[in-house]
């Protein structure tokens, strides 16, 4: 089992299908992510990979690179997604064996028109890496631009994971004019079905995926549990792209 933890909200990117950009702003405790772990791993043992991102660029939390070495203290594989930014890549080489790097588009114009900022820099981080370990590009669709990022990774070598825009209204509300269709069918979803991850909020909150960002709707890992069983949608999924879907499998 994986685990991924929001160990910030906070960004310097204004990406326009960023949830992050509509959560409370702050940063999650070196003491609160050494509770969570440890109790993760008291009760399910010690995971295969723990992911330091969430919502927010996570090298703009000062203690970033004493949480990775938390991380490795416990057995697991570090493993974070960051926008590139980050001015000291070499920072990361020893202590990541992989880092992924948020990169939708080659065009410099297209990158600031989507909110990402200072694309040169950002290549600048991913070739350094790439040069040292292994690096994971990570999309999201943006129509023509996205084949132009599958050539690129596929000519230097990087893995390629492309990720749909997420319909679920804690999302779309920033980028869809018209809110998502309710959810349809019996409701069904792979994390629940086959526990594949833990995702902890910024606040600690247990749950099963990542795609949860209204928590005032979300009921708890027991009531979601049941209504797997029934069929019945919990409202902090309905929209949801991913529930009873295949999850995006990266491009080599």
């Amino acid at each position: 089992m994986k685990v991924q933890v929001e160990i910030t909200t906070r960004c310097n990117f204004a990406c326009f299908y960023c949830a992050g950009r509509l959560l409370r702003q702050g940063d999650m405790p070196f003491e609160t992510l050494s509770d969570l772990l440890g109790r993760h791993v008291a009760r399910h043992g010690v995971p295969t990979e723990i992911s330091l991102q969430g919502e927010g660029e996570p090298t703009l939390h000062r203690d970033f690179f004493r949480m990775a070495k938390l991380v490795r203290e416990l057995g697991a594989q570090p493993y974070t997604i960051t926008n590139g930014s980050y001015q000291q890549p070499e920072h990361f080489i020893g202590r990541f064996d992989r880092v992924g790097v948020s990169v939708d588009t080659l065009d410099e114009a297209a990158a600031q028109a989507i909110g990402r900022r200072n694309l040169p820099r950002t290549l600048n981080f991913v070739q350094t890496l790439g040069a040292h370990l292994q690096v994971v590009i990570h999309s999201v669709r943006n129509g023509q631009h996205t084949p132009a990022v599958a050539a690129w990774c596929k000519q230097q070598g990087y893995v390629h994971i492309v990720q749909p825009l997420q319909t679920k209204p804690d999302y779309s509300r920033r980028y869809l004019k018209q809110p998502p269709a309710g959810p349809s069918g019996r409701f069904s979803c792979h994390f629940l079905a086959q526990p594949q991850m833990r995702y902890f909020s910024l606040d600690g909150t247990e749950m099963p995926c990542c795609f949860i960002k209204d928590l005032s709707a979300y009921p708890g890992l027991g009531d979601m549990l049941q209504k797997q069983q029934t069929g019945n949608w919990p409202k902090c999924c309905a929209g949801c792209r991913v529930a009873a879907r295949p999850v995006a499998k990266p491009v080599r």
